[in-house]
Order: C-alpha cells, then sequence, then structure tokens
C-alpha cells in the first residue's frame, strides 16, 4: 500500500508539472515570436518598398553620376522613363513624423521626443532637374521625393513627395504606353552619357 500511495503522489506531482512545464514553453515561444515578429515584419516592408520602387516608370537608371556645369558632380537616386518625359527621384528613409512645407528652408523630423532639422530636399531636387533639363533640352523632366513606409505627415506634405500608398498615375508602369519617340532618344543620351 505504501508504494501505491507513493506511485500516486508522483503521478500527481507529475500531472501538476506538466501543465507548467507547457505554459512555460508556451511564454518562452511566444516572448520568441514577439522578439522575431517586429524585425520581420521591418524586413518585409523593406522589401515591399524596393518592390514599389523598382516597378515605377518604363525603365530606370539608378546612381547617375550628373555634373551641373560648374565642375561639381552629383548622384542622382534614380531615373524614371516615363512616357512623355524623364522624372528624377530621390529616396529619403527618414523614418517618424516629417513636418515641411514647399518654401521653407528647413524641415523637421520628429523621432518620439527629440526633433531633428534638414535642409529641405526639394530645393536640391530643383537643382537636380535643372542639370537634367540642360542635357536634354526640349524634354519634360520632373521630380519626386521618395518617402518610404517609415515617414508619416501629420500637416500634410507638398505635391511632390510622395511614398508607397500614394504614388502619381504617371509613374506607374503601364504596358500600354511606350515611350515617345524624341523621349526615348533623350534616354538613351543619358544612358551614354553615364557610361550605361
Amino acid at each position: 500500500m505504501n508504494d501505491l500511495s507513493h506511485v500516486i503522489a508522483e503521478q500527481t506531482a507529475l500531472g501538476l508539472r506538466a501543465p507548467l512545464l507547457w505554459l512555460i514553453l508556451g511564454l518562452v515561444l511566444l516572448s520568441l515570436l514577439i522578439g522575431i515578429r517586429r524585425p520581420l515584419v521591418e524586413r518585409w516592408k523593406r522589401w515591399r518598398t524596393r518592390r514599389c520602387l523598382s516597378r515605377l516608370g518604363l525603365e530606370q537608371m539608378q546612381n547617375l553620376r550628373c555634373t551641373d556645369g560648374l565642375g561639381e558632380v552629383f548622384i542622382i537616386d534614380r531615373l524614371l522613363l516615363r512616357h512623355d518625359g524623364i522624372s528624377l527621384l530621390k529616396y529619403k528613409p527618414y523614418p517618424g513624423k516629417i513636418f515641411c512645407a514647399d518654401h521653407i528652408d528647413r524641415w523637421t523630423q520628429m523621432l518620439g521626443q527629440k526633433s531633428y532639422s534638414f535642409d529641405n530636399p526639394l530645393f536640391e531636387l530643383e537643382y537636380q532637374i535643372k542639370a537634367i533639363q540642360s542635357c536634354i533640352p526640349g524634354i519634360a523632366v520632373d521630380g519626386y521625393l521618395f518617402f518610404d513606409h517609415q515617414a508619416e505627415f501629420p500637416k500634410g506634405h507638398p505635391e511632390r513627395v510622395i511614398h508607397p500608398r500614394a504614388l502619381p498615375e504617371a509613374l506607374t508602369r503601364n504596358d500600354h504606353h511606350k515611350a515617345r519617340p524624341e523621349v526615348m532618344e533623350a534616354w538613351r543620351r543619358l544612358k551614354s552619357m553615364a557610361g550605361r
């Protein structure tokens, strides 16, 4: 009888420990999933941003070195071939809340309780558009600042600021459109200047 009560006591103790072990194991797995989830979500969003960028325009050139005519060289993030012109795209991976307007000198980025001021990138964009226009006179050239999923614009943003949720129709790839011959010729000129 004593052996039987000892076996029953052991099984009861094991029976109580098994759910506790499962609970601990479940909590460990849950914490791992929560810890892994955030980096996976961020990686997925970055992939979607890259995919979104790669699908803009009929063709693209990236990291194009361009001279300003005064001996200075600058890098253009992306040029997009459209059916009726060429668009310059500057990628701005700025997280947080962005406070901006067309004609102010400084924009503000809020990250939590900290704020950072930076030069209005539209001024540099306009400078680069003019440099490209001088290389291909007579062709429509415009430009946009592309902010990814990390940016928010609580007070709105200028028309030339775009993000994955709001892309201008002119930049989306459309298989029915082909570039006009004069635009295609200008594109080839830019490619040859870039050595591509």
